[in-house]
């Protein structure tokens, strides 16, 4: 999961199309907890994301923010995978 979480980083995926991803991927045979992790990621933390908040945030906050939406991704993806 948390390599899943770490190549959400560089995904741009929008609203829209987080649905449609998660459906094929689980089709697919992807895990639910892999999958809640990427997805997260993607919408959290993608390339274009941070390139914006780093001109409104202190490069400080910036990593907080970038390792409460890891942390948050992957704990979701165990949490998960036990309910």
């Amino acid at each position: 999961m948390g390599a899943n979480a770490l190549v959400g980083t560089s995904l741009y995926v929008g609203v829209e199309t987080m649905f449609p991803i998660t459906k094929i991927l689980l089709d697919m045979g992807m895990g639910i907890g892999a999958v809640m992790a990427l997805i997260i990621t993607a919408a959290g933390i993608s390339i274009p994301e941070v390139i914006f908040l780093s001109s409104i945030f202190k490069m400080k906050l910036l990593i907080v923010y970038i390792a409460t939406i890891l942390v948050i991704s992957v704990g979701m993806g165990y949490v998960s995978i036990i309910l």
